[in-house]
Formats: structure tokens, C-alpha cells, sequence
């Protein structure tokens, strides 16, 4: 086991975690006195052998996904974690060596403890029901120190590309359009082969393809957008590209910051558009 100490709560550090709570049902000592005998339960229960109930999961898909929000939701008999991959906040009670979770959220999933690496402890949420149970705004939140779990599905899809460093396009071809866009993803698209070419060598792109005809999965560089006055555009040393933006067509200079993973793209920003 390890002893992770938390500092007790008192009604005046809770109440911002429950505001809608403190409104409408009042928070009293009583529910406070709850939330610390959980939060000190918990932290006396953890361990960095060991995942339990409540635990963290830092969660890498085989399609390179990353989520910090994955939480095991519980052991289950056989002793494989269930875990939630994108978890709501989950309510919480104690048990002798822990704690039960009801959570639900994101996919379900079963996965073996030894496959997990120990990462470390964080904080995150939990609720409880307050002193008038199970009503509207009538749970309690509260935060309590975990231990953290690192895993990744076997046999990566893309390599060591995650969306934990990379940006991920899902983009489809539509090779019978004449007019319009050639490529479409989630709020991106590009007009042609030299467009999505050109994209690509800008922001340090890899194109896999996808086993659907038509759809390839593109790795790249994050993309951050920085508007400009025409001043410090013409003294800005960086190469110039052309990218999209206010949807036409606009000249961009580009700054890549290779530890960030993130092509900063610098434009001028239109007269008519908005600050």
C-alpha cells in the first residue's frame, strides 16, 4: 500500500466543487465529514502494486486514441479491470480494501492488471449523494488522490503515433466531385491532391491507409493559428505557405515547434473578420 495524505475539507473549500448543491440543498458539516472519511479511505487504500476501483488509466487505443479520463470502474471475478475509457464522475462508497464505483461513460472494456505500468497518483473527482439522497443537483463532489496506470492495446494500428503528441485527421477522398472539396474531414478539407500534399509537408504529416476505400488516417503537427498586423508579418522570417482561412484561400507563414509538435501558422487577419 502506499499513504497518500489529503487535506480535509471543510464547508468553505467544498462549496466551490458544489455550487449548484450549496443553492439548492445546502451544504452542511455532516456531508462534509462524509467526503473526508471517504477522501482519507481512499487514499489509505491505494497502492502502487495493485490497481483498484477508482484508479486512473492513461489509455492508448491500438487506433493511437489517448485518454486521461479512463477510470477502472471495477475488479472484475476473474480479476481483468473494467475499465471506462472516457469515464463520467463516478459515485462512490467504501469497502474494506477500497472502494465500489458506479461510473458508466465512454467504452467498457476489460483489461489484464499486469499489462498496466504504475504511473504515479493524481487527484480526481468522485460524488457521493448528500443528506437528502438521491435527487435533482443532490450530489456532492469531491476530489481524492489516486494511484495512476499507464496502458496501451497491443499491435498500434500507426506505429508510435498518438494523439497524445499528434494531431489525427480522419479524412475521406471523393474522387467524383468536380467542384468543391477532394477531401473532407472534421473541420478541415482540402481541394485537391497538391493541397492535402502541401498540408502534409507543412505540418510534418504521415498519410496511413485505411482499410474503408477512399479514407486515409493522417498524422501530424497540432495546428495553432496566430493573427498578425502586416508589420510583424513582413519582419517575421519563416517560410511561407498557403492555407485556408475565413474559407479562401490566404498566404500563412509557418514556425514549427518540433518539441510541441505544433506548426504555428501566422496570418494577417482580414479587415472584415472578427478580433
Amino acid at each position: 500500500m502506499i499513504q497518500i495524505k489529503n487535506k480535509p475539507y471543510s464547508v468553505a473549500t467544498l462549496q466551490p466543487l458544489n455550487a449548484a448543491y450549496d443553492a439548492e440543498h445546502r451544504l452542511t458539516q455532516a456531508d462534509v465529514d462524509r467526503v473526508n472519511a471517504l477522501v482519507m479511505h481512499i487514499g489509505n487504500t491505494r497502492s502502487a502494486q495493485v490497481p483498484k476501483a477508482g484508479d486512473r488509466i492513461l489509455y492508448t487505443s491500438r487506433a493511437g486514441d489517448y485518454s486521461e479520463d479512463a477510470r477502472i470502474d471495477r475488479v472484475n471475478d476473474d480479476g481483468t479491470l473494467a475499465v471506462h475509457v472516457v469515464s463520467f464522475i463516478p459515485f462512490v462508497a467504501p469497502t474494506d480494501d477500497g472502494v465500489w464505483c458506479v461510473a458508466g461513460g465512454g467504452p467498457l472494456v476489460d483489461i489484464a492488471p499486469s499489462e498496466t505500468r504504475y504511473a504515479g497518483t493524481a487527484r480526481v473527482e468522485f460524488q457521493i449523494w448528500g443528506h437528502d439522497g438521491p435527487c435533482g443537483n443532490g450530489a456532492v463532489r469531491f476530489e481524492a488522490c489516486v494511484s495512476v496506470w499507464e496502458y496501451k492495446e497491443a499491435n498500434p494500428l500507426y506505429g508510435d503515433f498518438t494523439t497524445k503528441h499528434w494531431r489525427k485527421l480522419d479524412l475521406y477522398r471523393f474522387p467524383e466531385r468536380t467542384d468543391g472539396d477532394l477531401y473532407r474531414g472534421v473541420c478541415i478539407s482540402f481541394g485537391s491532391d497538391e493541397e492535402l500534399e502541401q498540408f502534409v509537408a507543412d505540418y510534418e504529416g504521415k498519410i496511413f491507409r485505411a482499410p474503408v476505400p477512399n479514407r486515409i488516417i493522417l498524422w501530424c503537427y497540432r495546428d495553432e493559428l496566430k493573427a498578425v498586423t502586416q508589420q510583424e508579418w513582413d519582419t517575421l522570417d519563416a517560410p511561407v505557405s498557403q492555407r485556408r482561412i475565413y474559407n479562401a484561400p490566404q498566404p500563412v507563414k509557418l514556425v514549427k515547434d518540433h518539441e510541441r509538435h505544433t506548426t504555428v501558422c501566422y496570418f494577417v487577419r482580414p479587415e472584415f473578420s472578427s478580433k
